[in-house]
């Protein structure tokens, strides 16, 4: 029998297992484990080794078992079955990019809006918000000389300093809480 005979037959046992799921999810999961043999079968190629259809399969374990495993994943939430290294260190790497960006993202706004509220307090005419198009645009900025930046669309004042720590206290608990949820939902993965 054929190598792609042999994946064949055991995508097709293992689909017979997978009817308690939807026919989407069915082919989702499918599509998954067939790209993960041959990634498989790819490395194994690429370090000059003959593909070993057999070890590979036999790696995935019996159909029912890994469907099952799958089914329970699916509909109950538990750990995706075990033995998709190249799967897990991708979605573990998405994990950490999105932790760390969410992380300088958030809290680097947070500390910006307090920065722009105590030099706010310092230069009170001197920082101010633009505001153009209708209201479709607004920039806020340090002004190099505030006595000829009085226009209808400059404004400023001491009202900015409460509203930018108000702001950054906000932009903080929000991100404070998402990175909170992306801890609790990326499964055996600590970030720090």
């Amino acid at each position: 029998m054929s190598g792609r005979e042999q994946i064949s037959n055991y995508l097709k046992s293992f689909n017979r297992y997978l009817a308690s799921l939807s026919s989407e999810d069915a082919a989702e999961v499918i599509k998954e484990i067939e790209s993960h043999i041959y990634d498989v079968i790819d490395q194994q190629e690429m370090a000059g080794k003959e593909a070993d259809i057999e070890g590979i399969l036999a790696g995935l374990g019996a159909p029912r078992v890994l469907a099952e495993n799958y089914v329970s994943h699916i509909q109950q939430g538990t750990p995706p079955p075990k033995g998709f290294r190249p799967l897990a260190s991708v979605t573990k790497g998405l994990s950490k990019t999105l932790y760390w960006g969410m992380l300088a993202f958030g809290y680097g706004t947070g500390l910006a809006l307090v920065v722009l509220a105590f030099a706010n307090l310092l230069l009170p005419n001197g920082i101010a918000f633009w505001v153009e198009a209708e209201g479709n645009s607004v920039a806020i900025g340090f002004l190099s000389n505030p006595i000829l930046a009085h226009s209808d669309t400059t404004i400023s004042g001491l009202w900015i300093t409460p509203v930018a720590l108000v702001s950054a206290y906000a932009i903080s608990l929000l991100t404070y809480r998402i990175l909170a949820l992306l801890k609790r939902f990326a499964v055996g993965y600590h970030y720090a």
